[in-house]
Formats: structure tokens, C-alpha cells, sequence
């Protein structure tokens, strides 16, 4: 094989971790290393994550499905294996449970491995690791500057990807508490429902609605009311969960999306929030506090296959707005369950 014939499949997936369109689509890719991706290898990507910056932008995304390589968010790379902190340059060479068992489990039975860092303004953010049996991966026959060429296109689609995901979720993002708006909950559900219908399953939507808000604008103005709102709604978001996501759809209001979640799956959130409300005052400014409540509607769907993926999630979230409209004719401080 010609040395032109041996660099082809390379380039060729230089190019796909380069073009792709989000990290789903570089996941993808980067679970097929060239010359390996037919032949049992074994890929996995660790990236530091303290500020867990990635993980919110990788929900952003919306991938619910499991990714073609396990990705490992950690708070640093030397808490998960001083060897990888210490990973300066391209490594290959024998496996061994010992030093790499946090890369790949010794159950895999992998006897070769490839490590490829990532770097992002100069500093090691991450590896990309690549094992086999029997032999080592093709990749690392490669001589020392392709794969240190290969870890700087690593580095470089990553940050790409990172800085594209930035600029889309500035998009979707809502000014004054820094929340996903509207449209991202409507993009979310919508991928949620086409999960449930391929995969089977629900997806549960809650709504929450900050009682008499109004009545603290017309009262004590504008700028208290906009304290109340942050306030609430960092004490919502608190209470969600990594796996959900979280938008304001009105100017008082709150959506969450539950993936694979039922109605009464979701209760445990309502309680919450409605604890996490009602456990002090909210200080609006000027030495005023008051005491506040917010009010909470839950739906459910188990979409079967073949439906309107935007009709249903706009059927979810107004089941989900009319139990509101319950709680509050209640008096509020309290949630319904769509039925």
C-alpha cells in the first residue's frame, strides 16, 4: 500500500471531526478512528469539566440518545489518573489495568492502547484514547509528528465545537435570569418526543408560575420585581437535575422537560421547588423581603410512533399550563396534575 493510500482514510476522518456540526456528529466520527472502526476497537474520550460548562452545552444539544463513545466529564484530569494530567504528548504502548483501568475497564480485555490529548488555550483539557486486543490500534503505528498532528485536529474540532455551542446558546438564552428561552424548551421537547417515539418510554413537562408577581411590580416596581424573578428562579433551577432541561417560556413563567419521565415522576421536582420557594424570603432590594410562592403544572406524554413531533410537544406543554391555571384558582403554593 502506497504511503498516499495509507494517509487517505486519515485525512478523510480529519475532515469529519473538522466539518462536524455538533458533538453529537463529532462522537460520531471520533468512534471511528481509521483503520480500527470495523475492528473492535475501543474508543473513549475523558475531558475535564469543572465548571460543567460542556455538559450544559452537550444538553443544549439535545442528544438524549447514548453517545457512539463514552465520554467521561471530570473536575480535573489528575483526580481521575495522574497519568493523564501528566500526558503531554501522544502515548502508546501496552495496557495495563494498574494505569489505565480509569480509561477503559480491564474487562474490555484490551491489551494495546492509544492516548491522545486535547488542549484548549494551551492547557490539557482532555484525551482521546483508542485500545485493542491482539494488536495495537493502527493509529499508533503512525510516526511521532502525524500523531501529534492528529491530537492538534483533536484539539482544534473540539474547540470549534465548543465555541459553535457557545454562540447557539447565547441564541436561546433569556437576558434577565441567564435561562434557556422559550424556543430552546420548544426545540428540546420536540427531540424528546421523536426519543420517546423511536425508544418508547414518556417525557414529562412542568410548568411553574411565580403567584401575585404582578402584584409586587405594581407595588414596589419594576427593579423589585425583576430581583423576585432572578431569586425564584435560581432557587428552581437548584432543584433540577442535570438531565433536565430548563427554559423561561413567560414573564413569570418556567418550563422543565423531564426525559423519560412520567406525571408522577415529576412530583418529587414539584415538591422541591415548592420547598426550595417557600424555606425563606425573597429580598427584593431597598431592605424589603416578602414572602413568595410559585405555583406548578405537570403533564405527561408516552407519544406513540408516527405523530406530529411539534403538535405533541405543543399538546404537552399546554396540558401542562391548564394544571397550572388549577393551582392558582387554588390560591397557589401548590401543584396539579394534568390529567
Amino acid at each position: 500500500m502506497s504511503q498516499t493510500d495509507q494517509l487517505r482514510p486519515i485525512l478523510a476522518w480529519e475532515r469529519s471531526l473538522l466539518t462536524a456540526d455538533s458533538f453529537a456528529e463529532w462522537i460520531e466520527a471520533a468512534a471511528a478512528p481509521p483503520g480500527d472502526a470495523s475492528d473492535g476497537a475501543a474508543v473513549s474520550l475523558i475531558v475535564a469539566d469543572p465548571t460543567c460548562e460542556l455538559r450544559h452545552l452537550t444538553v443544549g444539544e439535545g442528544r438524549s440518545a447514548e453517545p457512539a463513545v463514552p465520554v467521561t466529564f471530570v473536575d480535573s484530569l489528575e483526580g481521575r489518573a495522574p497519568q493523564i494530567g501528566a500526558l503531554h504528548v501522544p502515548w502508546s504502548g501496552a495496557y495495563r489495568a494498574s494505569d489505565h483501568g480509569l480509561v477503559f475497564p480491564a474487562s474490555l480485555g484490551l491489551t494495546h492502547l492509544l492516548m491522545l490529548p486535547i488542549r484548549r488555550g494551551g492547557q490539557l483539557v482532555g484525551t482521546y484514547s483508542v485500545g485493542r486486543r491482539g494488536a495495537p490500534p493502527r493509529l499508533s503505528l503512525a510516526d511521532a509528528d502525524l500523531l501529534a498532528h492528529l491530537a492538534t485536529v483533536l484539539s482544534a474540532s473540539v474547540d470549534r465545537l465548543i465555541d459553535r455551542a457557545r454562540l447557539l446558546r447565547g441564541s436561546f438564552a433569556d437576558p434577565l435570569t441567564g435561562w434557556n428561552s422559550v424556543r430552546y424548551l420548544q426545540a428540546r421537547l420536540r427531540e424528546e418526543v421523536a426519543r420517546c417515539q423511536r425508544y418508547g418510554g414518556s417525557v414529562a413537562c412542568l410548568v411553574a408560575d411565580v403567584d401575585r408577581l404582578q402584584q409586587v411590580n405594581d407595588q414596589h416596581g419594576q427593579p423589585a420585581g425583576d430581583l423576585a424573578l432572578r431569586e425564584i428562579a435560581g432557587r428552581i433551577e437548584s432543584q433540577v437535575r442535570a438531565s433536565d432541561a430548563a427554559a423561561r417560556i413567560g414573564s413569570d413563567e418556567f418550563g422543565v422537560v423531564l426525559p423519560s419521565t412520567d406525571a408522577g415522576g415529576a412530583v418529587p421536582l414539584a415538591e422541591r421547588i415548592l420547598a426550595a420557594v417557600c424555606r425563606s424570603p425573597v429580598d427584593v432590594g431597598s431592605g424589603l423581603v416578602l414572602e413568595l410562592t410559585v405555583s406548578m403544572g405537570i403533564a405527561s406524554l408516552a407519544p406513540a410512533s408516527g405523530g406530529d413531533r411539534k403538535t405533541l410537544a405543543d399538546q404537552l406543554v399546554a396540558s401542562a399550563i391548564a394544571a397550572l391555571h388549577r393551582a392558582k384558582q387554588k390560591g397557589g403554593g401548590e401543584y396539579e396534575i394534568a390529567p
